[in-house]
């Protein structure tokens, strides 16, 4: 098996990028090619040992095996494996890890209408379970104010 560092890896998408020691491309690496115990993830500056396995894309880093420690920034920078730059973000004093609210009046205009559509829903069913189609429009009513609801993310509120 090979050996390489890790100079890149992304939790969120499951990809990486592997060098192998002794020169050659860089490796991607996807997380189900990880062989670890707990978390499927790997962190920049981590030794692993891995073996090359041929896709449709190119070769790819296959069964990736965490060796040790972790080497720091400026070990990483000896080895030629500095970090690209991102795009450059302003600071925003107000930015929190808690996701943004909706305004007020408008979690208030929700409440309202999921008050609003359960009664609308049961009143439409009896209604035109007894033969009533005039009451037909409020069961549809409120059907599509529960559909309506359901699609608004629940975190917002």
């Amino acid at each position: 098996m090979a050996e390489g560092t890790v100079s890149a890896y992304d939790a969120g998408t499951g990809w990486g990028v592997i060098v192998p020691d002794g020169g050659g491309p860089p490796l991607r690496v996807h997380q189900v090619e990880i062989r670890t115990h707990g978390d499927q993830a790997l962190e920049r500056g981590e030794r692993v040992a891995f073996a090359i396995a041929q896709h449709a894309d190119g070769p790819r880093a296959a069964a990736v095996t965490p060796l040790g420690p972790i080497l720091t920034e400026e070990e990483l920078a000896g080895l030629g494996l500095v970090p690209e730059p991102g795009p450059a973000q302003p600071a925003r004093p107000d930015q929190s890890d808690q996701p943004v609210k909706l305004p007020t009046w408008m979690r208030a205009v929700i409440t309202l209408v999921a008050l609003a559509a359960l009664p609308s829903l049961v009143i439409g069913v009896i209604q035109v379970a007894n033969g009533h189609e005039e009451w037909t429009p409020l069961l549809i009513s409120g059907v599509i104010m529960l559909v309506v609801l359901r699609w608004i993310p629940h975190d917002l509120w």
